[in-house]
């Protein structure tokens, strides 16, 4: 009994510097977030955070590989596959928007620690091109099937899914601006944003007609 307590203790508090990890590296990024402060904001000392996860890349890595596989789970989920082409694309689309507006700091963390970080890119990129590949192999047959009944123009998986994710984390980048200037407003806030999701989506739809 005592083992599965410690043991219950044990994910406790793994869990607990994982969700403090998170927090602080989706607010500050990488570089300006330190394992004595992701300590302190757990309640536990820098020892069992370096425990846990030994470096601070390790706790970086595991915790920006479970937001990338949201990410895909977003586009890959095999009971979409049953759906109409578009409808499909409407589906997937609508998730991966529902994802970032549940976390609307995430894009900033795929921008600044994936794209502009090489360091922490080289560290992740085995892993996220696995990702990746799972994501675009699934749907290859579907779209060879579009095309070939003339249903939608000449595409590939990667052109679909780079759309849905560009137009997607773009609008949640700028988000912040046109809040800051006013054109976004807390009495028009939730209307913009549920308007800016059909557009997306409307935008991808329109891009793949023949």
């Amino acid at each position: 009994m005592k083992d599965k307590e410690d043991n219950s203790g044990n994910e406790g508090m793994e869990s607990r510097i994982l969700a403090c990890a998170e927090r602080l590296f989706l607010n500050k990024g990488y570089n300006l977030t330190s394992m004595t402060e992701i300590a302190k904001e757990a309640g536990c000392t820098q020892a069992l955070v370096h425990y846990y996860f030994r470096t601070k890349e390790n706790l970086f890595s595991k915790i920006f590989e479970g937001k990338f596989q949201q990410f895909i789970d977003c586009i890959v989920k095999q009971e979409d596959e049953s759906l109409p082409f578009g409808k499909l694309i409407e589906v997937r689309t609508s998730r991966l928007f529902d994802l970032m507006a549940a976390n609307e700091r995430l894009p900033f963390m795929f921008l600044s620690e994936f794209i502009i970080n090489p360091d922490q890119r080289i560290n992740l990129k085995d892993n996220i091109v696995s990702l990746c590949t799972e994501a675009t192999s699934r749907l290859e047959a579907k779209i060879r099937e579009e095309m070939e009944s003339g249903r939608i123009r000449s595409t590939c998986t990667m052109d679909i899914t780079l759309n849905m994710f560009s137009l997607v984390v773009t609008f949640f980048v700028v988000l912040p601006f046109l809040e800051e200037v006013g054109l976004v407003t807390d009495a028009n806030r939730e209307e913009f944003i549920a308007g800016r999701k059909q557009e997306i989506i409307r935008t991808i739809i329109a891009s793949l007609r023949p």
